[in-house]
């Protein structure tokens, strides 16, 4: 007798024979109540780790248990084909080749990706068969294949049907180099060390006192997107501000005017209390926006450049670029108070 158990010996041996025996295939009777469980599917990028290992062990515990209670018992096993992850996944291989998907075209990209994908299929069911999971691989789905597709689109028409899928403005994370949009899921936050701009929004009224002109000090750490700026918010209960509630500012370099308005969603311990509202380029002023109905004006495009509605000095610009620009054309016209470090 060995010294050391050889799973390899024996292990691949005994899974091919509980496959070949179906012990994993339920059959349905019709007075007894099933059990199934849909594995969510792994992302077939990548080979599976220990978090893997972890859920399907959880699993299998539970599908042999009500199998060894005789009750018809499904663990139906997929892949994910993930989509932009997968994509990025793959695009770091071809950069290894000094490569990109442009290089390859469209055609050819997605014909290499589905490869890709289909390698990593193989590797994570053979990966699964190891640890043993009793999975009914007679019914195994991969979320591109036909009828699933089919029935995604099927599902989305009844959504359509009924009211429920409909077409219009909203704020999304966008990707300038995938060139697509990104779930909430896919998107991973963290915090960086920036700058906060002190900038001068000038009232449209006089002061009744000095009659001299009056301004709003708004902070913001993007000063690139101020050119789309449709309201300042302060705090309804925020005294110093409350006499200027309904008036109107000139917005600094496009010189539109733009309400000042009232909302309960203001810190009025950030920065001076005073908040720019840049519904298309922030998640809590689009919310604010539709509250108060606000224009939608984007400034940004998809490739991370400044639009015509940013002015004929900004078009064009990469957002980092404008933001330099932009904080020095306010310094040189006196509106730009100050910029600090923030964390």
């Amino acid at each position: 007798m060995d010294k050391r158990y050889n799973p390899q010996e024996f292990e691949n041996k005994i899974y091919k024979r509980w496959e070949k025996s179906k012990a994993f295939t339920p059959k349905r009777l019709k007075k007894q109540k099933p059990f199934s469980i849909i594995m969510p599917p792994p992302n077939a990028n990548a080979p599976l780790h220990i978090g893997h290992a972890m859920f399907v062990t959880l699993e299998d515990i539970m599908i042999r248990y009500h199998r060894m209670k005789g009750d018809p018992c499904l663990w139906l096993p997929g892949a994910d084909h993930a989509g932009i992850l997968t994509q990025v996944v793959f695009e770091r291989k071809l950069a290894d080749k000094r490569k990109t998907r442009f290089d390859l075209g469209r055609k050819k990209f997605i014909a290499e990706c589905m490869k890709f994908t289909q390698k990593n299929k193989k590797i994570m069911y053979d990966q699964l068969k190891k640890i043993g999971a009793s999975c009914d691989w007679t019914r195994e789905k991969f979320t591109l294949d036909r009828k699933i597709s089919s029935e995604v689109l099927q599902t989305f028409i009844e959504l359509y049907k009924n009211g429920l899928a409909y077409r219009g403005d909203r704020l999304i994370n966008w990707c300038p180099r995938c060139m697509t949009a990104l779930s909430d899921l896919e998107v991973e936050y963290k915090e960086i060390k920036t700058k906060l701009y002190y900038i001068k929004y000038p009232l449209k009224t006089h002061s009744n006192i000095t009659g001299q002109k009056r301004f709003l000090v708004v902070v913001t750490t993007r000063p690139e997107t101020m050119l789309g700026d449709t309201a300042l918010a302060v705090h309804p209960e925020d005294k110093r501000y409350q006499q200027f509630i309904r008036q109107k500012v000139t917005l600094p370099l496009v010189n539109r005017e733009i309400p000042v308005i009232a909302d309960k969603t203001v810190d009025p311990e950030f920065g001076t209390g005073v908040v720019k509202v840049t519904p298309a380029h922030d998640p809590n002023d689009y919310k604010m926006g539709l509250k108060h109905k606000l224009k939608i004006i984007s400034v940004i495009n998809f490739e991370n450049k400044m639009t015509k509605a940013a002015g004929k000095e900004f078009v064009g610009l990469t957002s980092e670029k404008a933001r330099e620009k932009i904080a020095e054309t306010l310094n040189k016209n006196n509106l730009l108070i100050k910029k600090r470090t923030f964390l």
